[in-house]
């Protein structure tokens, strides 16, 4: 009995791990998206200031850049969320099961 929740508190340790290694990577799929977003944006702007030769391409690609930036993050945002409480799930699962071994503090001495 021991031993198989030892191995569960173990299997929700590593669940734990590989969704925290899955939330780091949202976290920077968002910042990528939002590198995108300030390209297209900037692009598109720049091209309807006249800063860069305007060319109705440049348009499209800054305008596809900046709405493609604003769906990938917003995918990743929601992936994280998701992903977040899961994680507080399996951590609030984790110290449950690690209160009911009712363990004992050793002393040195």
């Amino acid at each position: 009995m021991i031993t198989d929740l030892h191995q569960q508190i173990a299997d929700l340790k590593a669940e734990i791990d590989a969704l925290s290694d899955a939330a780091e990577q949202c976290r920077k799929s968002m910042i990528v998206a939002k590198v995108v977003i300030g390209v297209g944006a900037l692009l598109f702007a720049a091209s309807l200031l006249g800063v860069i030769r305007v060319d109705a391409i440049v348009l499209v690609i800054g305008i596809a850049a900046t709405l493609a930036g604003i769906g990938f993050y917003g995918s990743s945002r929601s992936s994280l969320e998701g992903i977040s409480a899961r994680i507080q799930a399996y951590e609030a699962r984790r110290t449950e099961m690690i209160d009911a071994m009712d363990l004992r503090t050793v002393h040195d001495g």
